[in-house]
């Protein structure tokens, strides 16, 4: 038994250790795949690129494949690409990508500063708009109007136009005479730039250096400016969050003061009404009362009437009757007159007033 236990351990170890050797092989296959398959992009946006000269050198290789014999083996060795060739296309798309990025950066550049000459005109435009109306308001429509006939005058209107038509020549003037400066300046920079690139060939290893060492404090500078800027943004979002927590603590606050108020409103109410309610129970409580008196004084009759009292069996009976139903009207006033206390004392607990029971 022991030994086939060992050989059966061992086979197990064998299938183990091959399962791992299929599984290498099979993550290199996929490696190479992977490999070919980003060739294969490469080669594809190379062919896209460069199809017409392709074309021709494949009609070429067509015209010299014909003069051969048809029965002729093609060289597998051919149909390759080597390294040197793979390593040219690879050359090729890495500088034609990297050109397309620069030019796309140009282009994206020229179109940002486009893009902000117009706004920057589009802004100083608006603030000329709202100026001029401001303006025609203060000056035509209040200051123009005529108080006897309630109508604007035309003479200051022509003038209101007149000045602004002079403005408008001598800033015309203006923008031409900071024009023609700035073609001076670009000009002037333009030879600046054409002097030094025919004299760049005698410049010394001096300049170089002072030119680095320059570039290195300018360099250093902006870092500097761009950690403060990072800290100012830094302590900028802090200060939002802060605000804005700040402000929701704020909203809650208020939210409950509301809520307070609405409930103290309600309690007002409630009061109010609890107060008419222990008023009306405080008159039916004092008639009640005097009711009562009434009934005990008519039973204390009846019960000390003598026998020269007693009427006769009719009037017995009639009298009886009364009884009865003064005895039960008494038994109600009663029950009325509790269930008054009660409610009594239910409002004045309500209401926190003390009360002594009598």
């Amino acid at each position: 038994m022991i030994p086939e236990q060992q050989q059966g351990i061992t086979q197990e170890e064998k299938e183990l250790i091959l399962v791992e050797e299929l599984s290498q092989k099979l993550e290199g296959l996929y490696k190479d795949m992977e490999q070919i398959r980003r060739e294969n992009l490469l080669f594809e946006s190379y062919i896209m690129r460069n199809s017409k000269d392709l074309q021709r050198e494949d009609e070429a290789e067509d015209k010299r494949q014909k003069t051969k014999k048809k029965n002729q083996a093609v060289d597998k060795k051919t149909m390759q690409l080597t390294n040197e060739e793979k390593y040219e296309i690879a050359q090729f798309e890495s500088d034609t990508l990297k050109k397309n990025i620069e030019e796309g950066r140009i282009r994206s550049d020229q179109i940002l500063e486009t893009l902000r000459a117009i706004l920057e005109e589009t802004d100083k435009a608006i603030t000329e708009i709202r100026k001029d109306a401001f303006d025609f308001q203060r000056e035509i429509l209040f200051a123009g109007e005529n108080t006897r006939t309630g109508k604007i005058e035309a003479e200051r209107i022509d003038k209101y136009f007149k000045e602004k038509l002079v403005q408008k020549d001598a800033q015309i003037e203006k923008y031409k005479q900071k024009k023609a400066n700035i073609e001076q300046q670009i000009t002037k920079t333009n030879n600046q730039i054409q002097k030094k690139e025919e004299m760049g060939d005698d410049l010394k290893f001096i300049d170089f250096h002072q030119l680095q060492i320059e570039n290195k404090k300018y360099v250093k500078q902006i870092d500097e400016k761009n950690k403060k800027l990072l800290g100012l943004k830094i302590a900028t979002g802090r200060i939002s969050s802060v605000l804005i927590d700040e402000k929701n603590q704020l909203q809650t606050e208020i939210d409950q003061c509301n809520k307070l108020i609405l409930e103290i409103n309600d309690k007002n109410k409630k009061t109010a009404k609890t107060q008419e309610q222990t008023k009306k129970v405080k008159v039916q409580i004092t008639s009640l009362t005097e009711k009562k008196k009434k009934f005990a004084i008519q039973l204390e009759q009846v019960n000390n009437a003598t026998n020269e009292d007693i009427p006769k069996s009719m009037t017995y009976v009639l009298q009886k009757q009364k009884e009865e139903e003064l005895v039960y009207k008494i038994r109600n006033t009663n029950r009325k007159i509790e269930i008054a206390e009660l409610a009594y004392q239910k409002a004045c607990k309500t209401l926190g007033i003390n009360t002594k029971k009598q």
